[in-house]
């Protein structure tokens, strides 16, 4: 399993949202994603996201002056809807 960082700091909405869209595309099903964003609409956006995507939020929170979100790509099993 792989740790990648995306910093989506100083982008507006829609911006973080289409980068984490465009970057959990390019990553392994079980690999986390650590997204850092100062766009407030991202504390509502990407939870929301993540649900309707079947990705997992593993936390969210506050750092210094930017949120720090690390999302978990859906595995294999999830994206054929729990069958192989």
């Amino acid at each position: 399993m792989k740790h990648q960082v995306l910093d989506c700091r100083g982008m507006n909405c829609p911006g973080p949202l289409m980068a984490t869209t465009k970057q959990m595309q390019k990553i392994k099903p079980g690999d986390v994603l650590e997204v850092w964003a100062d766009d407030l609409a991202t504390e509502f956006d990407l939870p929301a996201w993540c649900q309707k995507a079947g990705h997992t939020m593993l936390s969210k929170g506050i750092r210094d002056d930017y949120y720090c979100y690390l999302i978990r790509k859906k595995s294999p099993v999830q994206e054929a809807g729990g069958r192989k």
